[in-house]
């Protein structure tokens, strides 16, 4: 119709390719699959009310809550619920309220609220079962035998972020350290250097913060957060340019681990890891010059939301980088995986670029700064014998490589700078 009414096959081609993208990514639910979700929210009694179009309109209840008769012979006989292990040696890598923290937030209720927080996350444990708690807890035990030492060699500076030495530590300490960094499997950040030790990690780390070197905001003497931090490979290199303080949150008890790994072997002493959700950016009012969310965004169901949470933690005139997995064209959309995405469970929103620059937009930061925009290569993320995982080969269709293998577009990575 376009090509009868005067439109060239050019522009034709062009809409229909548009047309197409827009029908990969806006996949409605259907009916079934809408009550399903509505019934597991907790509702019942749905029934449809009205229909236009494409569009519906259902009206639900919320569930009555459950009459639990206790004297039920079922009940009685029923497991009481799996109670969790004890492990000192992890609750031992827990400071209640360090120093810097007082320093940090001034205002004493966010300070208490913020201490009380990081107790309550801590001794909850993400909900792990008891034989990972006991995994970590053993190689808490071993973190803790290794030497607490400040190496006398730290290199930051380099692709392979390298702390220490081989002739540094006696045999029975290097048997110790060996014993751990195999428990600590799969690694997930790097490339890393441990007293000898070269860990090749799933991603190469390196490759992001080559991109984001020439865009860094001046850090020398600065107060930054990075969000999402993982094991603190970035919050290593980040040493390089003389910040104040380094604070790191991440939920991930794991790279919890592997930090307190780093710390005890290196004796950085400007460097933390609050083991807290992105919700918690509130409570560092107006406490950041530099804010780092890489890889974050994505993993949550509001990312708006949590843009101003970061906006709220920000010093004035500070600035904000972002590295955000989305999706590629010129819409303003994000796709919204119903399950899985490239094998990953908890991904919520991939934008475009323009829809990152419009969340930021409603965040209300300014200045908006595209640093890096390209295809998620499987070069930068990868399967090792030191992360014996599935990765991004194995999540991309075999015989369609702009494809996952749940069907939807190939990742592209977007970093961007902006300001407050």
């Amino acid at each position: 119709m376009k090509i009868s009414n005067g439109v060239g096959t050019t522009q034709a081609g062009k809409l229909l390719g548009k047309k197409e993208a827009l029908m990969n990514v806006l996949v409605p639910y259907t009916e079934k699959e809408i009550r399903h979700n509505l019934n597991a929210a907790g509702f019942s009694s749905i029934e449809i009310i009205a229909k236009w179009n494409n569009f519906t309109t259902f009206i639900a209840r919320k569930k009555p809550p459950v009459q639990v008769n206790t004297t039920s012979s079922k009940l009685k006989k029923a497991k009481a619920p799996k109670q969790k292990i004890s492990t000192p040696s992890l609750d031992a890598l827990l400071e209640i309220c360090p120093v810097y923290l007082s320093d940090l937030v001034t205002d004493s209720k966010l300070l208490h609220s913020l201490c009380l927080k990081r107790m309550e996350e801590f001794y909850e444990k993400g909900g792990l079962s008891n034989q990972t708690l006991k995994q970590y807890d053993e190689i808490a035990r071993l973190i803790q035998e290794v030497p607490s030492t400040a190496s006398k060699k730290l290199i930051v500076n380099a692709d392979e972020l390298t702390i220490g030495s081989p002739d540094e530590l006696t045999s029975s300490d290097m048997s110790t350290l060996e014993k751990c960094v195999d428990l600590l499997k799969p690694w997930k950040k790097g490339p890393l250097n441990l007293f000898g030790i070269r860990i090749d990690a799933e991603w190469r780390s390196d490759f992001k913060w080559k991109r984001l070197q020439n865009s860094l905001p001046k850090m020398k003497g600065k107060v930054i957060c990075d969000l999402g931090c993982g094991n603190g490979y970035f919050m290593y290199r980040m040493l390089e340019y003389e910040p104040k303080l380094v604070v790191g949150i991440d939920p991930n008890l794991h790279a919890l681990l592997e930090f307190k790994l780093f710390s005890r072997l290196s004796g950085v002493e400007n460097i933390h890891f609050e083991y807290l959700r992105g919700d918690v950016m509130p409570s560092f009012m107006g406490a950041f010059d530099v804010v780092f969310c890489l890889g974050v965004l994505y993993h949550t169901p509001d990312p708006i939301g949590m843009l101003k949470d970061i906006h709220k933690s920000m010093k004035g005139n500070s600035t904000l980088i972002v590295d955000c997995q989305g999706i590629d064209g010129d819409d303003h959309i994000a796709l919204f995986p119903q399950k899985r995405y490239t094998n990953m469970k908890g991904v919520f929103f991939l934008p475009t670029l323009n829809t990152l620059k419009h969340w930021l937009q409603r965040a209300q930061f300014l200045d908006f700064e595209v640093i890096f925009s390209e295809e998620l290569s499987i070069e930068e993320q990868r399967t090792t014998d030191w992360a014996p995982i599935r990765s991004l080969k194995d999540s991309l269709d075999p015989n369609d490589s702009t494809r996952t293998v749940e069907g939807y577009p190939r990742a592209h990575r977007f970093y961007v700078r902006a300001r407050k």
